[in-house]
């Protein structure tokens, strides 16, 4: 039997988080969670102010680790922690976590299958105002290319912190990609059960069309869907998909797909990760809904703030907004 479990919901709390956003989120819930895991040690590579991580480094300076400008070395370090028996989360920006650590993500977490947690930093392309050296939209693809690791793109800062003790509590690989910068919109508004593979309703209506979403372009489909007439929302559900257990969500969201006339994915990354599973469902499903991909393209665009770059790529909130409209109409 699959166990369900129950997140509970705070309206204040939640207010509160999404103010400050998935980063500083990130930081205080790993002070309170350092009181329950006694052995749990932070790594860092030289981004200790930018993770939200002071308060800890203060707080717990044996259990704090900053091994400087060394993502590699980082990842090592905090693998050899977790093979003698302790918990271990590693943390950078996700271009210098992912890409300059691929090798030791793949033999420790992949390979070894050791229970290390890394986080990448402002994923996607929170950072695209520095260019394209500080975005990454190639983790996903990578993360999932790798066998053995489970993924978790929290939607929002409320769900990020609920959702973080289970992360460390289930002992496995696994890589947290936090979106976004600062301030992130609410995407849940009530308690909501996971199992932590499969695809979480945030709205349901009918079955015309399906949105399917990953990380905080979440908040832009929510922000849409207010926006738009219920004789829109009325027919269509919106989906997220912040866990990839790479044994079980395929069928999931394979049996999610198959109910709906169309689909739309949003995701800001690579054809390669999520999207790539999400082709695969229709694939495999009997039905064939029509499928549209809002990722990022196979080539560079042109770098400014967050909401400019997503709007180039169809996951602003306008964009979903016609695109929605395009579709039913």
């Amino acid at each position: 039997m699959i166990s369900k479990y129950l997140i509970e919901y705070n309206p204040k709390e939640s207010r509160k988080l999404n103010i400050i956003g998935l980063r500083a989120t990130y930081g205080l819930t790993l002070m309170k969670l350092k009181e329950e895991f006694n052995d749990l040690a932070v790594f860092t590579a030289d981004t200790s102010t930018s993770a939200g991580l002071d308060r800890f480094r203060q707080s717990y300076p044996d259990s704090f680790f900053d091994v400087g400008i060394a993502e590699q070395a980082m990842i090592a370090i905090a693998a050899g922690y977790v093979a003698n028996g302790g918990t271990a989360i590693a943390s950078t920006f996700a271009p210098f976590l992912m890409l300059r650590g691929a090798e030791q993500i793949r033999l420790s977490l992949g390979y070894m299958k050791l229970p290390l947690i890394v986080t990448g930093l402002a994923s996607g392309l929170a950072l695209g105002y520095l260019g394209y050296t500080h975005c990454c939209i190639e983790d996903t693809a990578l993360a999932l290319s790798i066998p053995n690791i489970f993924l978790y793109t929290p939607s929002d800062s409320y769900e990020l912190k609920s959702i973080l003790p289970y992360i460390i509590k289930m002992k496995r690989p696994c890589y947290i990609r936090l979106t976004g910068s600062s301030k992130t919109k609410a995407v849940h508004k009530s308690e909501f059960e996971t199992d932590f593979f499969s695809p979480i309703p945030i709205h349901k209506g009918g079955d015309d069309l399906l949105i399917l979403s990953t990380g905080i372009v979440s908040g832009n489909v929510n922000e849409a869907l207010k926006q738009l007439d219920e004789s829109y929302t009325k027919r269509l559900s919106h989906y997220i998909l912040p866990f990839i257990d790479q044994e079980k969500t395929q069928g999931e969201i394979t049996q999610l797909v198959g109910k709906y006339k169309n689909i739309i994915f949003n995701e800001e990354a690579l054809y390669g990760g999520i999207a790539s599973l999400v082709t695969k469902a229709l694939l495999d499903c009997k039905s064939k809904p029509k499928l549209l991909l809002n990722i990022h393209p196979n080539n560079y665009i042109e770098c400014g703030s967050h909401d400019f770059m997503l709007s180039q790529i169809n996951l602003g909130v306008e964009n979903i907004k016609e695109q929605v409209v395009r579709v039913l109409s």
